[in-house]
């Protein structure tokens, strides 16, 4: 079978959804599929407005662990850092009054030209689209859909811990044109039945995490190679004002002002507002922040394996990938009660919870943990018992190639 997966960004560009669009891939080709992703060619987010930002090299490879790999320019708008996100507003405001309205606006977020004749030229059995946000890409894919005939299934990334870019009506207008859905959580699910999707159309399929990369971890090379001493506390993704770094760092403060010699290393791509905290801090402080940016693969498991807590206080997470990374190598996390997190996070359990932006919230769940290593440990082993149990790839994955069996047995009935 011909599986065509349509996503905004692909492997080696390293994020939540890209490892979730390569690991399902990946799989489907070791059960014997021709797979395609047809990405864009962008490398930072920014790339996907603005002409300037970062791309994907000419000479990245076109193949990866059996997945082929194309890449379609983005046109931009002219001055796209600023026309692009006034055209979403407009977008949003055009949207609440007409879903049909909004729909030609779609093709321009992101403006992909080529991506209808790629379309054309990758026959597929089975289309996938990735991320309601960018719905030019889902768009796409369902008129191919309907000039073909071709079973497609959505996958939409919902952030409905800030809904406003991802629930517009034309865009769950095109989700009720899927063949299937799928919802990373419960609560996405129900989100989707309450917004007039069918209930035999929508399944839930959760990301996984490889448990096996746990074990090859080595927190003490990590320690030793930054030269860390005492308590750790990690944050990894894409470092953001959304992602609550820059409260988490405040939390620290207050820690580092009451004598705790906590160690923060933050891990991603980091965005000025966060440099700026950074640059903020006095210097007697600032030597407990380690920012690396991007780090390979291994030193991500070192990191995790290395940390005492595991942060991500983020608005902006349609599942978080990174608590099931952080539990697996059995290690506490803080969420934010924000959308789809509080389906991931038993609060007390296996994390804790706070407000999105509640800075003493932060300092008292870090102070929490750290004052009671016995109920951290807890959390972690509960964690990791969570994730073996119902997170490893080779469960979520039967259940998707469940769903795929099931599209493909009626489109040929």
């Amino acid at each position: 079978m011909n599986i065509v997966h349509v996503t905004h960004r692909a492997w080696p560009v390293i994020g939540g959804s890209e490892r979730y669009v390569q690991e399902i891939a990946r799989r489907q080709v070791l059960d014997g599929h021709r797979v395609t992703i047809l990405a864009t060619d962008a490398d930072a987010l920014p790339a996907l407005w603005d002409r300037h930002g970062n791309r994907v090299g000419p000479g990245a490879p076109a193949e990866h662990q059996g997945v082929r790999i194309q890449r379609l320019p983005v046109r931009c708008l002219p001055l796209g850092r600023f026309s692009f996100p006034a055209l979403r507003r407009f977008t949003w405001l055009l949207s609440r009054i007409s879903g049909w309205a909004a729909q030609p606006l779609a093709w321009l977020s992101p403006w992909v030209p080529g991506l209808k004749q790629a379309l054309r030229e990758e026959p597929a059995d089975l289309l996938f689209a990735w991320n309601i946000t960018l719905e030019g890409l889902t768009a796409a894919v369902s008129r191919q859909s309907q000039q073909q005939g071709t079973p497609w299934v959505a996958v939409p990334l919902l952030h409905l811990g800030q809904p406003r870019f991802y629930t517009m009506r034309h865009q769950l207008d095109l989700l009720r044109q899927a063949t299937r859905v799928v919802a990373q959580t419960v609560g996405e699910r129900v989100f989707l039945l309450d917004n007039r999707l069918a209930p035999d159309q929508v399944r839930v399929v959760s990301p996984g995490v490889d448990s096996d990369a746990a074990l090859r971890a080595d927190g003490h090379r990590f320690r030793q190679k930054h030269g860390v001493e005492g308590p750790l506390l990690v944050t990894l993704g894409a470092l953001g004002y959304n992602k609550g770094t820059v409260h988490l760092l405040a939390a620290a403060q207050r820690l580092w002002e009451e004598g705790c010699r906590l160690t923060v290393v933050l891990v991603g791509p980091v965005e000025r507002a966060v440099q700026r905290a950074v640059v903020r801090l006095p210097e007697r402080q600032r030597r407990y922040c380690r920012c690396l940016g991007q780090v390979s693969e291994d030193e991500k498991w070192d990191v995790m394996d290395a940390a005492d807590i595991v942060a991500l206080p983020s608005r902006t997470e349609s599942f978080g990938i990174v608590f099931l990374e952080a539990w697996v190598c059995g290690k506490p996390v803080i969420g934010a009660r924000s959308g789809a997190v509080g389906d991931v996070i038993e609060e007390g359990m296996d994390g804790m919870l706070v407000e999105f932006g509640d800075v003493t919230g932060l300092a008292d769940a870090l102070r929490t943990l750290l004052d009671d290593p016995k109920l951290a440990a807890e959390m972690g082993r509960r964690g990791r018992e969570k994730v073996l149990r119902e997170y490893t790839w080779d469960r979520q994955y039967s259940r998707l190639r469940v769903l795929v069996d099931q599209v493909m047995r009626e489109s040929k009935g």
